[in-house]
């Protein structure tokens, strides 16, 4: 077996043993960044793993339901394609009218209606070997988005990050306003293949959530913010990609 998982087992276990936990940092990204830091690890953005070989997953008991796998922006034929996408497909933003946000779901298997004009879909090329993104008003007319992840970026930001995978889940509780989390149970998962991974993509099992908005004051007011382009999987459905190391 992996020896990064039977490592990060052993410190599991006696993460475990120190019952409730006051969490490290306010939000919810306390529970992961709490539980790496006990491991004795540092905060990254790399995209590298979490641990060794091995990406960890941190979620409340009662919150299985979607699993975040990793972000990748588009690379297709622009130099900024977010920013063409925010031009096309923004709509206002609802605290200032005059900056357009666009914070939206899109997957393979039906559209996604862009208020009462626009709709778009996922495609997934097999002969040019990319997940398009592709865009209509609601007359029929076909907006011009160019806009696309190569296989071969998807498939490199896949295996180079989460090839193994555990999934963290602990009890919460909140006191005084406090949170603290009791770290219960970790499974441990691997890979199955790209293919796989293309295929719940076409499936519309796995989605893409794009959180694009525009700043609203200081000195970088009107820029672009990208908050980053989610690939996702629900919960019950990891087991279509990923078999269970026990």
């Amino acid at each position: 077996m992996n020896k990064d998982i039977m490592l990060l087992y052993d410190k599991f276990i006696k993460i475990k043993k120190m019952g409730f936990v006051r969490s490290m940092r306010s939000g919810p990204t306390g529970i992961g960044y709490t539980f790496e830091t006990l491991l004795g690890k540092n905060e990254d953005k790399l995209i590298s793993p979490d641990f060794g070989s091995v990406e960890i997953k941190t979620m409340t008991i009662l919150s299985r339901r979607k699993l975040h796998l990793f972000n990748a922006t588009p690379d297709g034929d622009l130099a900024l394609p977010i920013k063409r996408i925010l031009y096309l497909l923004g709509y206002p933003d609802r605290q200032n009218p005059t900056f357009k946000v666009f914070n939206m779901d899109v997957n393979a298997k039906r559209y996604t209606w862009i208020g009462y004009y626009k709709k778009i879909k996922l495609y997934v090329n097999k002969h040019d070997k990319k997940i398009e993104l592709f865009a209509w008003r609601s007359n029929g007319q076909m907006i011009d988005v160019q806009t696309s992840w190569s296989y071969s970026l998807l498939e490199e930001r896949l295996k180079q990050k989460l090839k193994y995978l555990a999934i963290v889940e602990a009890e919460k509780k909140v006191i005084n306003g406090i949170y603290y989390y009791h770290y219960k149970r970790i499974s441990f998962y691997e890979l199955k293949n790209f293919k796989k991974f293309i295929k719940l993509i076409k499936k519309g099992k796995i989605k893409i959530t794009f959180k694009i908005s525009t700043i609203r004051d200081g000195e970088r007011i009107g820029e672009i913010h990208d908050h980053g382009t989610d690939f996702s999987i629900l919960f019950k459905d990891i087991p279509k990609l990923y078999k269970r190391i026990y």
